[in-house]
């Protein structure tokens, strides 16, 4: 989505529809939009076409003005009830309209200032999300369709019209959008191609393309280095596959901001799972392609980081490996010994997730973060405790894990609380090891953050974030198509964005 601001009085806009806001059951229409009917549409004040917009939620109404030949057409976008708004609507309203505009072939779009008057809230953030919901909603993966593809993707122009004077404050908002909304448009495409060319080294080699465009310092670690490192938990999976293993670190360090303690930031990166030894069922086995998508999320969020220039320190470090059923694939049973120096006795292959993150949790506490975020697509059972619409948090302070929910909030990725008491480590003992890699069928989800917390010292603030239910789309929303959703990276952007009011220790 191509987007420009328009300066100019009303009468001197041009383009193929303009886009306005309105409620549900409202008494009166929003100011924006009736000085519009007033001034330019007045044909349509009392034409029947009104009555076939409710202004519901995610609806999207085409009104014809054929005595307007600057502007011959309103895209109306509902919002519903006003007394349910949250920036969420804006955000699903503008992906809708702008879909509406794409699929009618609509070249020049205008979103007048005016739109938002008398919308709940601040001016800023409803443009924002807006924004963001454009962007979202009109991304489409079609990495490999050769045939039935609309060369017209989106609008070219998306024109921001105010009559007002120039508006500096709200300027930034625009560089804001594009890049959250490059960063989880990458994110969805990775998750969403196939594992045959996503693997390990296809990640290690989009993390170095987006090195080298923001100057990020990179480190790609190979399988033998891994292990000659004492990663035996990260190795240990890797060593069932024939595609290379790689562990990629990377690492936003602006001027000014070296010596402060970095935000580190760890993506399960499994860019096939079978199971390994403890195989799963062949049923919905594709979507296993998918297990990467915490890796995805924070490169995603790096280029975000990146193209936004913040000025705080950030490390990412994604374990990416396949996890195959070899002749040389570790076996439940085994006990490995990881970088921590803790031993795991392996009762379930398909546990990987947490065997390659603790490895990685440990490399990363050589950086001493400030602020230490695992996410992964670790559990099944965190789908059927939350579903898809939810991801699970976990962690060692209660006050991050607030403000995670309320960030993540804010921006659309909405997150519930588990908890990690103690006793819940009784459930993964082991008579031959430290601990085993999973417990019984209870508390799947719980169990899989106790494991990590075994990892994290204490005095690191740390959360771990289960999107095994978030990371994919099932069905088609109007800012996010079936596939993958990109979940995390906006929230992982707020944290950098925001790191102050997070009030922990620099």
């Amino acid at each position: 989505m191509e987007v420009s601001w328009l300066r100019g009085p009303m009468e001197a806009w041009a383009g193929d529809a303009v886009i306005f806001f309105d409620f549900e059951k409202s008494p009166a229409r929003l100011p924006g939009l009736n000085r519009w009917i007033a001034q330019r549409a007045g044909s349509l004040e009392d034409s029947s076409a009104w009555l076939d917009f409710k202004g519901k939620a995610q609806q999207a109404a085409v009104l014809f003005n054929p005595g307007d030949s600057r502007v011959p057409r309103i895209v109306c976008a509902g919002l519903g009830p006003i007394e349910k708004y949250d920036l969420e609507k804006v955000r699903m309203a503008l992906g809708q309209v702008l879909r509406k505009c794409r699929d009618m072939q609509l070249q020049r779009v205008i979103l007048p200032l005016s739109a938002f008057d008398g919308l709940p809230g601040e001016l800023r953030e409803s443009l924002r999300e807006a924004l963001v919901g454009g962007f979202l909603g009109l991304h489409r993966y079609t990495g490999y369709k050769t045939r039935d593809v609309d060369s017209n993707d989106h609008p070219q122009v998306l024109l921001i019209g105010d009559e007002e004077e120039s508006r500096p404050d709200l300027e930034p908002l625009l560089s804001y959008a594009t890049a959250v909304g490059s960063g989880v448009s990458l994110a969805r495409d990775l998750v969403s191609a196939p594992a045959n060319v996503v693997t390990p080294s296809f990640l290690a080699q989009t993390a170095a393309e987006i090195s080298g465009r923001h100057g990020f310092a990179l480190r790609v670690i190979d399988f033998d280095e891994a292990r000659s490192m004492g990663m035996g938990a990260f190795t240990a999976v890797a060593q069932g596959s024939r595609e290379p293993a790689r562990l990629v670190i990377m690492e936003h360090s602006p001027p000014g901001a070296e010596a402060r303690r970095p935000l580190v930031f760890v993506g399960k990166g499994i860019t096939f799972d079978t199971g390994g030894i403890s195989l799963k069922p062949s049923e919905k086995l594709e979507a296993m392609k998918q297990d990467m998508a915490g890796a995805a999320a924070v490169l995603g969020a790096f280029d975000a980081v990146g193209r936004l220039k913040l000025g705080r320190r950030v490390v990412g470090i994604m374990p990416c490996t396949e996890n195959m059923p070899d002749g040389q694939a570790y076996k439940p049973g085994d006990v490995i010994h990881s970088l921590s120096g803790l031993t795991v006795e392996i009762i379930s292959t398909d546990a990987e997730g947490r065997m390659i993150l603790c490895d990685a949790l440990t490399h990363a506490r050589q950086y001493r973060p400030a602020l230490l975020v695992d996410l992964a697509t670790l559990t099944g059972a965190a789908i059927i405790a939350l579903g898809h619409q939810v991801a699970a948090v976990m962690g060692n302070h209660e006050g991050l894990i607030r403000n995670v929910r309320e960030m993540g909030q804010g921006v659309g990725e909405r997150f519930w609380p588990l908890p990690l008491h103690d006793f819940y480590f009784e459930g993964i003992k082991s008579e031959v090891a430290d601990f085993k890699n999973v417990g019984d069928r209870s508390a799947g989800t719980i169990i899989g953050g106790i494991f990590l917390k075994q990892f994290v010292p204490d005095d690191i603030p740390w959360a771990h974030w289960d999107i095994a239910g978030t990371a994919w789309a099932s069905k088609d929303s109007p800012d996010c198509g079936q596939g993958g959703t990109g979940f995390g990276v906006r929230t992982l952007v707020e944290l950098v964005r925001r790191w102050e009011d997070l009030g922990l220790p620099d």
